[in-house]
């Protein structure tokens, strides 16, 4: 395939992924890749993946892999977005799925408005066949978002986004330095993305379906039910990015103080509710991070009650009781 002829490069990365990559190839095959190019990162897998790659890359000549050691899913996005002829980059796993005719979607919007630096759409989450949750943002469809309505609908949690919900402009990308973080294992992606957020002047979205997030129980998600220091670093990694923001408005500040509160607490309860023995490392790490609770003043009501009550709380209070949990 000749360089100028690819519009959007489809970034892969898989490690292990023998047992559903097959599927998922055949299925993008299946949409039709004229003016794609497929990329699939072997993250040093020690199954068939490698295998599967080799075969279809034999058959599709807009298919097309590498092998490499074990770096993380960061660096094979990375190495991906390195090696894309494209004029979009789209990040896409190798167990997940696209409502149909999503490819045809993705091409007539791409071609038609050349100037997008970022293309969102709405995606579900679905277990074995059934319906979990349907993200999609309505009241934006078939809109260019300008990059403060983009943001403080993100930040106040009004407008979701998964890194497998946005396409974007390679060059955009490059120009910026966005990229993954290497060498973290939870987080990565929303970092990603909050980088991308403060750069970009404009974010075109369609509430159309189109990312299937297959939630599966042998995937790497499942294994966060024990909350490890991992996690914890993840939380400090996104909250970072986010005071790290250079936005001028001050409007924005409640709307982020919101963001971090709301993340803050969503991790205090999965590490509560989770399953395995208590850290005294991450319980100190939630008390000195509880100051951001506090900073947050607006946000939507069913979030703030949760933070309001945390805030009153007495974290050692808390450790002690779910301590057997």
């Amino acid at each position: 395939m000749q360089t100028c002829n690819v519009l959007l490069s489809i970034v892969i990365p898989a490690y292990n992924a023998g047992l559903f990559l097959a599927g998922t190839l055949d299925m993008l095959v299946s949409q039709g890749l004229e003016n794609c190019e497929v990329i699939i990162i072997n993250d040093g897998s020690t199954d068939n993946t490698e295998m599967i790659c080799k075969a279809f890359s034999n058959k599709h000549s807009q298919i097309s892999y590498i092998s490499q050691n074990n770096h993380g899913v960061s660096a094979a996005r990375n190495r991906g977005m390195e090696l894309a002829k494209g004029k979009y980059v789209y990040f896409f796993d190798s167990d997940d799925s696209l409502s149909a005719g999503t490819l045809d979607f993705f091409r007539s919007v791409l071609a038609r408005n050349l100037s997008i630096q970022m293309f969102g759409f709405g995606y579900e989450m679905r277990r074995n066949g059934g319906l979990i949750k349907k993200y999609i943002s309505s009241k934006f469809d078939n809109q260019m978002l300008k990059s403060h309505i983009l943001q403080e609908s993100f930040f106040s949690k009004k407008f979701s986004c998964n890194i497998c919900s946005c396409i974007y402009d390679r060059s955009f990308l490059k120009n910026h330095a966005i990229a993954f973080t290497q060498g973290v294992k939870i987080g990565e992606d929303v970092e990603f993305i909050i980088k991308a957020l403060n750069e970009v002047d404009a974010l075109y979205y369609s509430e159309r379906v189109c990312f299937i997030y297959q939630l599966r129980d042998d995937s790497a998600m499942q294994g966060y039910k024990i909350y490890t220091l991992e996690r914890m670093k993840s939380f400090e990694l996104i909250r970072d990015a986010v005071l790290s923001l250079n936005i001028p408005d001050s409007r924005m500040e409640p709307r982020l103080n919101f963001f971090i509160a709301n993340l803050y607490v969503s991790n205090l309860l999965a590490y509560l509710f989770s399953a395995g023995n208590k850290s005294k490392q991450i319980e100190a790490l939630f008390i000195l991070n509880k100051k951001y609770v506090y900073k947050c003043m607006k946000g939507k009501v069913i979030n703030l009650m949760a933070i309001y009550l945390i805030r009153y709380i007495p974290l050692r209070f808390l450790f002690k009781i779910f301590k057997n949990y």
